[in-house]
């Protein structure tokens, strides 16, 4: 019941989200006519480029599962992740997405090393993004002299790398069983039971710094493909945005859209285009064009996915059914 109560929630902020954009900053018409005008050559080119980040992503992945000794071939982790893609459009949040895979590539046996795997890639994939951030930030208040904005981001970003950083090396060095168990038991907003999760994946890799780096090396990969898909759907659209802009804010912006309080990102992704990249010299409605049309691009990347599900072994299939039943 709770489930759906949340769920409920997420829908009402996301309608609640877009409602106050179409009412107060972007006229509908102009986003619909400029959906219209894109350039369908660049629009193309960013749909396929999302098929190179799913391929880093699965390598990436791959070898955080390599280091749990669970093998699979590039073909495999490839579709599995393309597939999860296609569920996550679907499933209620990211972590949803985590079982999908973690069940295709664990199976019943090894299901909690895969989801371990999976965890500790979203936590390299925020490290990632945070440090392209703020380099680009840095490189953003040398180029507009000191400008406060870019003196704020740099400042942002740096305490959110030492936020991730304070928060990893606190919980594998965490030796007070009271303190921790009272940690992992938080009943708010499930807090306790996300952070025995994370607390598990930091466990596994805490020995393993060089998959951890060679995965933040991956993570900066991932995060630059990203910036180069929001670059070619803006160039499609026409959009004179500096390409520095991207590197700065679509770290930051993708992180925040992974707050789980609204149906995949929608709504608050759109509000942060909105709120940084319109500063521009670009209308409201194109930095909201911009974030949509993202968002239409993956998910229709993500429909080969659906495909892929379909080729895959009845049997492969059955792993992943039983651990949702059983979840």
């Amino acid at each position: 019941m709770k489930k759906i109560v949340i769920e409920i929630l997420k829908i009402i902020i996301t309608g609640g989200l877009f409602f106050y954009l179409f009412k107060t900053k972007v006229p509908l018409h102009e986003v619909l006519q400029n959906i219209k005008n894109i350039n369908l050559f660049y629009f193309v080119i960013a749909i396929f480029s999302i098929f190179l980040y799913y391929l880093i992503f699965s390598l990436r992945w791959r070898s955080l599962l390599k280091a749990q000794n669970i093998e699979i071939s590039k073909g495999r982790s490839y579709s599995y992740i393309i597939i999860s893609f296609f569920f996550n459009n679907f499933l209620p949040s990211g972590l949803g997405m985590d079982l999908v895979r973690s069940a295709y590539a664990g199976g019943k046996e090894n299901f909690e090393k895969a989801l371990g795997a999976s965890i500790m890639e979203r936590v390299l994939g925020i490290i990632g993004m945070m440090l392209i951030g703020f380099f680009s930030s840095i490189s953003f208040f040398v180029l507009f002299s000191g400008k406060a904005e870019s003196a704020k981001l740099t400042i942002l970003y740096a305490v959110l790398i030492l936020l991730i950083v304070t928060i990893y090396f606190f919980f594998i060095s965490l030796k007070n069983a009271w303190l921790k168990e009272k940690l992992l038991s938080i009943k708010i907003f499930k807090l306790g039971e996300s952070l025995r999760k994370f607390y598990r994946a930091f466990k596994i890799y805490k020995n393993k710094r060089k998959i951890v780096i060679v995965g933040i090396g991956y993570s900066i990969l991932l995060q630059l493909v990203v910036i180069l898909i929001n670059y070619f759907i803006a160039k499609g659209l026409s959009l004179p945005i500096p390409s520095f802009a991207f590197f700065a804010y679509i770290p930051l912006i993708t992180v925040i859209s992974l707050i789980p309080i609204t149906i995949n990102g929608l709504g608050l992704r759109e509000t942060c285009y909105v709120i940084f990249f319109s500063s521009f010299n670009i209308a409201k409605s194109e930095a909201f064009s911009l974030s949509l049309l993202f968002f239409v691009a993956s998910v229709i990347a993500s429909c080969v996915g659906g495909i892929a599900f379909l080729l895959l072994p009845r049997q492969t299939h059955n792993n992943i059914l039983n651990k949702k039943e059983s979840s």
